[in-house]
């Protein structure tokens, strides 16, 4: 386990002994595929990747779409169920910050035109994830009502720094592009 400090699991993690109880769920949350949408997009990183994998899982057997993952490398792919009509893209991270924060948008962007009802899920570090909104809405025209964009984390703020200005920023974010 990884003791992040601050956070309700970092703070049990800390005092945690011998014999105490862990519980753990599965991914949970608002967004469900849409079995009528005609394609999809999953897009994230690590953060994003149990709902990703479970999306995947519940998408029908005539699903058609992309799923963009960002990992440190080859070590860190897992095996996903997929529908044959869904692409599994993992995009390795190369160690420059720059770069690394670019790959999910890129990915993205040079994807073949989506034809028909697109629904989106778009969840990770909160840069990557701005960037990709507003791609999919100025320059693919997704409709609002069609996707799913949550910064999870972000890039030089611990958890509870994110959570404390993470409204604020969402707010700012969905004024972006009308």
């Amino acid at each position: 386990m990884v003791a992040h400090h601050g956070g309700p699991g970092g703070t049990w993690a800390a005092g945690a002994g011998a014999g105490d109880v862990l519980v753990l769920t599965g991914p949970r949350g608002g967004y469900r595929p849409d079995p009528a949408a005609d394609h999809h997009l999953l897009a994230g990183d690590e953060s994003a990747l149990p709902a990703i994998a479970a999306s995947l899982e519940a998408l029908p057997s005539n699903a058609r779409g992309a799923a963009l993952v960002v990992v440190d490398g080859p070590d860190h792919e897992l095996d996903l169920a997929r529908a044959r009509g869904v692409e599994l893209r993992w995009l390795h991270r190369g160690g420059e910050t720059e770069c690394d924060a670019a790959l999910l948008a890129d990915a993205v962007a040079h994807l073949p035109e989506l034809p028909g009802r697109v629904q989106a899920f778009v969840h990770g570090e909160a840069g990557e994830v701005r960037e990709v909104r507003r791609h999919l809405l100025a320059e693919r025209n997704l409709d609002r009502v069609a996707r799913s964009c949550s910064p999870y984390w972000r890039r030089s703020l611990t958890d509870e720094a994110w959570r404390a200005i993470k409204s604020a920023w969402n707010a700012e974010v969905a004024h972006e592009v009308a």
